[in-house]
């Protein structure tokens, strides 16, 4: 029954954020003009103290090279920091592809100029907003967002930084993320990092929802 209970727990959560990933994606295929894709094949909850950071230990895409990572903080009901992650040659595909520039020599150019980084800023912030404001106002959490910063980290350096936080619950929030323009795939991923109260909280709320579905 404990199996059952928490299959269930994830699949509300998995839920949610599918919804959630449904809305960027509109607002995302307004922003470029084009038809995209947002697909999230999983969730998962992943301990950060036991995977003593290596990176391909909670990433399964290719993170050989540079990280490009757009990150928000949020507080109030909820206090953590949502995190976009792409390689740096996946995300340098994505932004060609969304202002229609050819992609033959992306991987021989990794350079971002401030348009880059202005682009890849707003995508952070539509994608990472609407899936934790979508899931907090699903659940009636008042969120207060900071405003997206971007930075570029090796693999080992981002890892060091997830984990430098002792606020956070060593547990974190993990969804794989596929964004998929004119049969293009972009595999990247959302590491959601929580207090342990608010990741409490979540979790209350998930079991009220749970509870209503079993009534």
């Amino acid at each position: 029954m404990m199996g059952e209970d928490r299959a269930l727990k994830f699949d509300i959560l998995n839920e949610l954020f599918n919804i959630s990933v449904g809305q960027a994606a509109s607002l995302l295929s307004e922003m470029i003009n084009r038809t995209l894709v947002l697909n999230v094949p999983s969730v998962q909850i992943i301990d950060m103290q036991g995977n003593h950071a290596d990176m391909n230990a909670f990433l399964s895409m290719d993170v050989d090279g540079t990280l490009m990572v757009s990150s928000i903080c949020f507080e109030n009901k909820l206090t953590g920091k949502a995190n976009l992650i792409f390689p740096a040659e996946k995300m340098r595909r994505f932004i060609n592809l969304c202002i229609n520039e050819g992609i033959a020599d992306e991987i021989n150019d990794l350079s971002f100029s401030d348009i880059d980084f202005d682009i890849i800023r707003e995508i952070g912030n539509i994608v990472l907003n609407c899936i934790v404001g979508g899931v907090s106002n699903y659940l009636h959490i008042n969120l207060d967002y900071s405003l997206p910063e971007v930075k570029i980290f090796n693999k080992k350096d981002f890892a060091r930084d997830i984990k430098s936080n002792e606020n956070y619950s060593r547990n974190m929030i993990l969804l794989y993320i596929t964004f998929i323009i004119d049969e293009t795939e972009i595999d990247g991923a959302i590491m959601i990092n929580l207090t342990l109260t608010s990741q409490q909280e979540l979790m209350s709320k998930i079991e009220k929802i749970e509870v209503e579905l079993n009534e």
